[in-house]
């Protein structure tokens, strides 16, 4: 079908074709479940709705304004260690696998401005991993060529929104979780500032690391969706509320000393980077040479 392939699932592009008539949320469910069993083989989801799940989501747009509800119709993706009532949380293990009552507290916000959940998509299992192999669902392909690997844990958010199956994606990080699927999988993520989205509803890897992310077509898109979720949980021991602060006072970037800076040969990777640098500099950036040594061993305390 013709609109299956031109059906633009971007925020604002959606919303807009909402308005114009061009297409109603019950067609757009059609034309992504289509483009979800077209791509069955990549081992994207681990639970997709049922249509009288998401009939369910559905009747809770009638009647509703669409410029009241800032997702109004917009589907979106659940990485599999995040609670949606009714339908079971695995985190990839399925003997751990439970049926949680309520939402997650960040579910809940985006339910409740109109967003469609679709389903539950799968990851490297108990979030532990960086590759998007090591799940009982098989492992999630990469967006654009199988042979690659697709990035973990939050694989199967991260190939969700860059095949089209839906608008944005729930995924975690805490170690890179969410940063390496959105990198190999040509994504914008967020990884927001511990404490910004709650937690709760998540099951933990780190519970005093762990972030939700958000997986999204373009940045726009990602700012929608956080403002949405950036808000205090009095149930999440993290959670926080945060003073809003000039963002010109935040002009600082820190770059690695050159002794810091591995490329592993890669020669492209390294003229790319300093070309971005350069481009942070050009726009204003004060860039400030870091001692990078804590993190890498951060890292080495971690792994």
């Amino acid at each position: 079908m013709k609109i299956n392939k031109e059906l633009d699932l971007s925020i604002a592009q959606l919303r807009e074709s909402y308005k114009k008539g061009d297409i109603a949320p019950e067609r757009m469910i059609d034309v992504i479940m289509s483009r979800i069993d077209a791509e069955s083989d990549k081992n994207i989801w681990i639970s997709v709705l049922d249509k009288d799940q998401i009939k369910y989501y559905l009747d809770e747009l009638e009647n509703k304004n669409i410029d009241e509800l800032p997702l109004y119709g917009i589907p979106f993706a659940i990485k599999d260690n995040i609670d949606l009532a009714g339908v079971p949380t695995t985190a990839a293990c399925p003997e751990f696998s439970y049926v949680p009552e309520t939402n997650a507290f960040a579910v809940q916000l985006l339910i409740d401005a109109g967003a469609i959940p679709i389903g539950k998509t799968n990851l490297d299992q108990f979030a532990a991993g960086l590759v998007g192999t090591r799940s009982p669902y098989g492992a999630v392909k990469n967006a654009f060529d199988p042979d690659y690997i697709s990035g973990g844990s939050s694989s199967g958010s991260a190939v969700a929104v860059a095949l089209g199956q839906v608008s944005f994606a729930l995924g975690t990080d805490t170690a890179g979780s969410g940063r390496v699927p959105v990198a190999l999988n040509n994504l914008v993520g967020l990884k927001p500032t511990k404490g910004r989205i709650s937690t709760s509803g998540l099951v933990p890897a780190c519970r005093s690391l762990d972030c939700i992310s958000i997986f999204s077509l373009n940045s726009n898109d990602a700012t929608t969706v956080f403002e949405i979720m950036d808000c205090y949980d009095p149930e999440d021991i993290y959670s926080r509320v945060v003073e809003e602060i000039e963002t010109k006072t935040l002009l600082k970037v820190g770059v690695p000393a050159d002794s810091d800076l591995e490329f592993f040969g890669n020669e492209e990777y390294e003229t790319l980077f300093k070309n971005f640098v350069n481009q942070v500099s050009d726009q204003g950036y004060d860039i400030v040479t870091i001692d990078f040594t804590p993190f890498k061993q951060a890292a080495q305390l971690l792994y």
